[in-house]
């Protein structure tokens, strides 16, 4: 199983995500850069708090890639 900083980098750099999945998803991606599980904190919140929060924002990102991501997010929970 990858890292979250690992998933949420490949996320932010997929020419797929686009449009309002970028521009709300890409703050809780950001911040699961500095994350390796679930269980890590980053400033106030836990990196399960942003997978959260992200998936919530990416519900509209299409394809092969946000699919694999999606999944890869959710094993983390």
């Amino acid at each position: 199983m990858r890292t979250l900083r690992e998933i949420a980098r490949d996320a932010i750099s997929d020419d797929s995500l686009k449009g309002s999945a970028r521009a709300y998803a890409t703050p809780y991606l950001a911040a699961l850069t500095h994350v390796d599980y679930a269980s890590d904190r980053y400033l106030f919140e836990d990196g399960r708090t942003q997978i959260l929060y992200a998936l919530s924002n990416l519900s509209s990102w299409r394809g092969e890639s946000a699919r694999a991501i999606k999944a890869e997010l959710k094993a983390h929970l």
